[in-house]
């Protein structure tokens, strides 16, 4: 119960996630549109995420997408796309199952879940993997919530 109220106060704390109007790319970064025409599987990206988040992308050794805070200084959350491969509940055997649009995905909050970390902000969080539409898709943050990874997961088409 008290780890209900917890997150109650977490999720009503933290600026809610609302659908993006329009990308803001930073660092130069290639567009979503641009890598899509570069690769031989589909680019995921979540359509529920904050404002005035801004996306950092790399495309080598793999797509990465990274959603930076409003002043470009803070990763809120990280994700990682390739070509997809199936994955197995034994590849993952102390990682809690969850559904992610029909794809069976598994979650496993960081270590140091509670924690501070050095720059005073509490670790949250964790790592999140699935395969959707034929694309393997990993997912981590530390400043983001399971249930807010999962809200961002689920809007990714």
């Amino acid at each position: 119960m008290i780890r209900l109220v917890i997150v109650l106060i977490l999720l009503n704390c933290y600026p809610m996630i609302i659908i993006a109007k329009e990308i803001k790319y930073n660092h130069n970064s290639k567009t979503i549109s641009e890598i899509q025409k570069e690769v031989d599987f589909t680019v995921l990206t979540p359509k529920r995420i904050p404002d005035d988040w801004t996306l950092d992308t790399k495309t080598a050794p793999w797509i990465m997408l990274h959603y930076m805070d409003s002043k470009d200084t803070k990763l809120m959350v990280a994700i990682y796309l390739r070509k997809g491969f199936r994955l197995f509940d034994d590849d993952f055997p102390h990682r809690q199952k969850v559904d992610i649009n029909g794809n069976k995905g598994y979650f496993q909050e960081w270590e140091e879940s509670g924690e501070v970390d050095e720059n005073g902000d509490n670790i949250t969080g964790g790592l999140l993997n699935w395969v959707q539409d034929g694309t393997s898709v990993e997912m981590n943050s530390s400043r983001l919530s399971k249930e807010q990874m999962l809200e961002i997961a689920r809007s990714m088409n």
